[in-house]
């Protein structure tokens, strides 16, 4: 994924090694808590030297957010991508009820640990949504308009699917003519048989595969779950058959024309000394629309689901009213916003070309007075 160094936001950019997390403990004297991966090996710190990357972290005027969300966070978000053929990849975000900055850290193949360091939540949202969101158009129907049962979902999720499975099917039969009718029986097998496949370049799948904690979720299909995807259009049922109605065919053909791949996210903070899960969601972005769906456990221990289908700026600020509720659920209140802060200004020695730090009065690679 490219990483766009000018955008308006990002504070620094920073890369460590692993061993590197060790002397960062050190310096901060941070402890850690269970929502940072990382612990601290007191040993390894006295007798190894940080590496070459470490030093502009040390130096940086943001060392403490940074070492703070990395070590100890108050908030951390997880997010997954795939589907569609898209680049899978997983990484995270880093909060602090002490600040608004947001910590994103990748891990490269290397090994190696890439940060970055945005100035508030929208910077951080806006960038994200640049890369994994689409601009959308405008005035999408309403699809699934209240809370539901998350089987209903996976009932819609599943009628896209056989439409898109009976678009291909035709296409290689070169035949014009489209199957859309399919027993309740082989909906069902055909449907068991797309979950365990986890195979992500459908749908359904995807879904399961991405979606932190959705796999253990008990899913049992039940006749009011089929009634109601037939109320919502996705297909009409006449006894034991079932017939993809207007709303499979026309997100069918969205997703087939322009599904961009699914990014999901779930949220964690400590609750009683304990890592729990806060929120999750799923968004399957399309030319059409931004369609987000978040789950919530239900009484009794089943799941739900909230459907939202948005523009680009929609989306960002939902996103930004679910950072701010889960900031106050972990801390009373979200913190104060702050006035965004310049990015540290590029200057360069002119004796030797380095990147000069700021604050310094020499050059920290030559010597050379500022």
């Amino acid at each position: 994924m490219g990483m766009n160094m000018e955008k308006p936001g990002i504070l620094e950019i920073l890369k460590l090694a692993p061993a590197d997390i060790d002397h960062l403990f050190r310096r901060s004297g941070l402890n850690g808590n269970q929502l940072s991966s990382y612990s601290y090996n007191a040993e390894q710190a006295a007798t190894s030297s940080p590496s070459e990357f470490f030093k502009p972290l040390a130096e940086s005027t943001n060392f403490a957010s940074i070492a703070k969300k990395l070590l100890a966070p108050d908030l951390k978000i997880e997010f997954i991508r795939g589907g569609a053929g898209s680049a899978e990849e997983t990484y995270h975000a880093f909060l602090s009820l002490e600040d608004n900055d947001v910590l994103v850290q990748f891990m490269g193949s290397d090994g190696d640990l890439l940060l970055l360091l945005f100035d508030t939540e929208e910077y951080f949202l806006q960038w994200w949504a640049d890369i994994y969101a689409s601009n959308a158009g405008n005035a999408y129907q309403p699809v699934f308009p209240d809370s539901m049962d998350t089987e209903v979902l996976v009932c819609a999720l599943h009628c896209i699917d056989i439409y898109r499975r009976s678009y291909l099917e035709s296409m290689l039969a070169y035949s014009g003519e489209l199957s859309l009718s399919i027993s309740t029986g082989d909906f069902v097998d055909l449907l068991k048989r797309s979950l365990s496949s986890k195979d992500k370049r459908w749908l359904l799948p995807t879904m399961f595969e991405i979606t932190p904690g959705l796999k253990g979720i008990n899913i049992a299909l039940k006749p009011e779950h089929l009634n109601k995807v037939a109320e919502l259009g996705f297909l009409t049922i006449n006894e034991n058959v079932l017939t993809l109605g207007e709303r499979s065919r026309i997100m069918g053909t969205e997703v087939i024309t322009s599904w961009l791949g699914s990014v999901a996210c779930q949220a964690t903070a400590l609750i009683n000394g304990q890592e729990k899960s806060l929120s999750r969601m799923f968004l399957t972005p399309t030319a059409f629309a931004n369609h987000l769906f978040s789950f919530e456990t239900a009484a009794g221990g089943g799941s739900r689901f909230r459907h939202k289908a948005s523009t680009m700026p929609e989306l960002i600020q939902a996103l930004m009213t679910w950072i701010e509720a889960l900031q106050k659920v972990i801390g009373g209140t979200a913190p104060a916003k702050a006035a965004p802060r310049q990015a540290p200004a590029m200057k360069f020695c002119g004796q030797c070309g380095a990147e000069l730090k700021p604050g310094k009065k020499f050059c920290t690679s030559c010597g050379t007075a500022i």
